[in-house]
């Protein structure tokens, strides 16, 4: 397995983005969409071995896809992460907001996804598993990025304080090392 790569400060405009984002709170869509238990008994497919986790449609937090967003969101979202004029061709990014107790349960990946964490807490986390295997819980620092074995457990407990924001790119970028504090 990988190693679980764990870097601050690489969003300066982390703050900026929440904003943003919280202005538009109305484009984001519940994840997984709200559907009664018998609705989603009815839609359920056969086991697909392929998919993230078989119990996805269980985690409960909305999404923010970038063809939802609005231009200047999106471009804050580049200017944060990206050195000006790299915009990589295919570079997919999606924010995830967790309102109080919202929370994704334990899955394993099948794409290398870049994790930033968006808003600053002391209880709320992602739990991942390391290169080892063990579970580290990465307490939740604004602007904070980290990336891990897409094969590698990993959750999102119920968020306990307020809104929770965190920004997803595919693929994960790569960062030098000297950018970390």
């Amino acid at each position: 397995m990988r190693e679980l790569r764990v870097m601050n400060n690489v969003v300066a405009n982390h703050a900026q983005i929440v904003a943003l984002a919280e202005r538009h709170r109305a484009l984001f869509a519940d994840y997984p969409a709200r559907r009664t238990p018998s609705e989603r008994l009815a839609d359920r497919e056969p086991f697909d071995p392929y998919r993230d986790s078989e119990y996805e449609d269980d985690d409960q937090y909305h999404v923010l896809q970038a063809d939802r967003m609005p231009q200047e969101l999106h471009a804050a979202i580049l200017a944060g992460i990206l050195p000006p004029g790299t915009v990589p061709p295919d570079l997919y990014v999606q924010i995830n907001r967790y309102d109080p107790g919202d929370y994704v349960l334990p899955h394993r990946d099948s794409l290398q996804q870049g994790l930033y964490m968006l808003t600053t807490s002391d209880t709320d986390a992602l739990v991942a598993q390391d290169a080892d295997g063990r579970a580290v819980r990465v307490v939740d620092r604004a602007g904070r990025y980290i990336t891990h074995d897409p094969k590698a457990w990993h959750w999102v407990d119920p968020v306990t304080s307020a809104a929770r924001y965190t920004l997803v790119t595919i693929p994960a970028l790569s960062y030098p090392e000297h950018s970390q504090p």
